[in-house]
């Protein structure tokens, strides 16, 4: 009969099991595959650029799959209201037999405003912990024409550890990043980007 010590002894095992068996991939973007305008969404937003004024930011890409990125982006977001409701959505595709079929691997917010420095967030890791004037942001959020978003310079390594086998194979991330006034209606102008690229194991 198994006690609960003995219980919590064989998850560990299991998951030292688990974890041993986790392959690391590595994602090399495309020569032009960051910031990518979406292709075929069938809302058609407009490119991040119709959001954000980014020609402060710099992005590269060092050593195949490190992102390097640095420099201010500005709100520019047209008919947004700062008490609109912002919503954020992220999906990776895998392209197979010719078309972009959806995988398991998404997240996204409801209130993009309330979670957006949140830490246990995807886009904290990758993004907005390398915001230096989120005190600043927070209180304005992205839905304030005129917020500055100032970066810190930061690299970014593409790489990670997952206990899923033949993940090699060409990717896309879709983020779509859309605005609802206090009767949920969308604003007209949403903004969608895709970050394009080659999975493979390290």
């Amino acid at each position: 009969m198994l006690t609960k010590r003995n219980c919590l002894w064989v998850v560990l095992q299991l998951s030292l099991v688990c974890l041993s068996r986790a392959i690391e991939y590595e994602f090399i973007p495309d020569k032009d595959g960051l910031f990518v305008p979406c292709e075929n969404h069938p809302a058609k937003p407009s490119g991040f650029d119709a959001l954000l004024d980014m020609s402060q930011i710099k992005v590269a890409v060092k050593d195949g799959s490190t992102l390097q990125m640095s420099g201010d982006a500005v709100v520019v977001w047209p008919g947004v209201e700062p008490s609109d409701t912002v919503t954020i959505f992220g999906q990776v595709y895998q392209h197979e037999q010719g078309t972009w079929q959806k995988t398991m691997f998404s997240a996204g917010s409801k209130n993009f405003c309330k979670n957006m420095f949140e830490k246990n967030q995807y886009w904290y890791t990758f993004w907005t912990k390398h915001i230096s004037n989120s005190d600043d942001v927070k209180k304005t959020c992205v839905n304030t024409r005129g917020t500055l978003l100032k970066h810190e310079s930061f690299e970014l390594p593409l790489k990670t550890n997952l206990n899923v086998p033949n993940l090699k194979g060409r990717y896309k991330l879709m983020v779509l990043i859309e605005a609802f006034d206090k009767r949920n209606v969308k604003r007209p102008v949403s903004g969608c980007t895709e970050f394009r690229g080659t999975v493979q194991r390290v």
